[in-house]
C-alpha cells in the first residue's frame, strides 16, 4: 500500500517535535507598530519608532526573560506609523490580537515621503542562552490594496532561516520559523526587506507582530540537525 504523502510543513513540525520533546516552552510576544496602538504591556513587549529598544524582555505572564531587544537598523521613521493592518486576525494570527495586527513597522526601497532608501532593516535579539532553542512567528498586514508586499524575513545566529510572507490584505497568514540557535555572542538577528516577490512602487515591506517560543538544547546527535540549517515552516490560509 502507497504511504502517504506528507506535506512539508507536517514533517518538520514532526521532525522539530522529536528534536526538543516534551519541556514547557517559554512564550514571548512583541508588538510592533505605533505608540497609541499598543498592546497590554503587562504580556506584550511593545516596539514603536519611539521605543526602539528594550532591555529585559517580558514572557507572556509578565516575567522578565533577560532578552534585549533592539531595532539597529530602522524602519521608517518619519511620523508615526500607521494603522492599516487587519483589524479582525483570523486563525494563527488572532493569536496577537488586533492592536498588534492592525499597526506595524514598515520600510521601503527608494526614496519614500522625504527618507532615502530603508530597503533593510534590523532587529537584534540578544543575551540569549546557549542552551536554548527560538522559534519565531512572524505576522504582517496591510489592507486595502492590490500589490503583492512580500517581505524577507532573514535570520541569523549560529544558524540561518529565511521565510516570505505578503502583508497584502492579510488576517490570518503566518511565518513561523523555528530552530534558531544564538551566535557566540548570544544574539540572533532579524533583517527585514522587500521579497523577490514583491511588485509594490516603493517596495514597501512590513512587520507588525512576533511570537517567540524558547525549548532547552536536546542532545548533541539531535542538535546536530538543527545547525545544518534552521528548520523553517510557513503556513497559509488553504
Amino acid at each position: 500500500m502507497r504511504t502517504p504523502f506528507a506535506p512539508p510543513a507536517l514533517v518538520l513540525t514532526s521532525v522539530l517535535a522529536s528534536i526538543v520533546g516534551t519541556a514547557s516552552a517559554n512564550v514571548m510576544y512583541i508588538d510592533l507598530g505605533h505608540p497609541e496602538r499598543q498592546s497590554n504591556p503587562l504580556t506584550f513587549n511593545n516596539l514603536t519608532n519611539e521605543t526602539q529598544s528594550i532591555a529585559n524582555a517580558i514572557d507572556e505572564n509578565g516575567l522578565h526573560t533577560g532578552m534585549s531587544i533592539d531595532i539597529t537598523e530602522p524602519f521608517f521613521t518619519i511620523g508615526a506609523p500607521s494603522q492599516l493592518g487587519s483589524e479582525a486576525p483570523t486563525g494563527i494570527a488572532a493569536q496577537f490580537g488586533a492592536d498588534a495586527t492592525d499597526d506595524y513597522l514598515f520600510g521601503h526601497t527608494g526614496p519614500f515621503a522625504g527618507e532615502d532608501d530603508n530597503s533593510l532593516s534590523t532587529i537584534e535579539f540578544g543575551n540569549l542562552d546557549a542552551n536554548t532553542i527560538y522559534s519565531f512567528t512572524i505576522f504582517a498586514s496591510r489592507s486595502g490594496v492590490n500589490d503583492n508586499r512580500e517581505a524577507q524575513y532573514d535570520f541569523t545566529g549560529a544558524n540561518n532561516a529565511t521565510g516570505l510572507l505578503n502583508a497584502s490584505n492579510n488576517d490570518s497568514e503566518v511565518l513561523i520559523l523555528a530552530g534558531l540557535l544564538a551566535d557566540d555572542s548570544g544574539t540572533i538577528t532579524l533583517d527585514i526587506s522587500a521579497g523577490p516577490n514583491n511588485d509594490n512602487g516603493n517596495g514597501f515591506y512590513y512587520l507588525g507582530a512576533i511570537r517567540i517560543d524558547t525549548r532547552p538544547v536536546p542532545s548533541p546527535g539531535s542538535l546536530a540537525l538543527l545547525t545544518t540549517g534552521g528548520l523553517f515552516i510557513t503556513r497559509r490560509k488553504r
